[in-house]
């Protein structure tokens, strides 16, 4: 699983590189992703929205840890 630390960014920041992110490493042959978030509640919101736009599903909570959510494809 890769991970990510967002801990820190801009929201700005985040918007403008994490799509990309996902993307890139999806297409390279990884589905499943740590986010590290931080303990905000607005930059996990805008990780959950970036996600649902890029046809990702994001959880919260991931393995116990409040700041990180786990990233997968959202398959139908």
């Amino acid at each position: 699983m890769l991970k990510i630390d967002l801990h820190g960014f801009t929201y700005s920041k985040v918007e403008e590189i994490l799509p990309n992110w996902l993307i890139t490493n999806y297409n390279n042959g990884k589905d499943d992703f740590e986010i590290i978030t931080g303990n905000s509640e607005q930059m996990k919101n805008l990780v959950k929205k970036i996600c649902n736009e890029n046809g990702f599903r994001a959880e919260t909570n991931w393995n116990g840890n409040p700041g990180s959510l786990l990233a997968t494809i959202d398959r139908l």
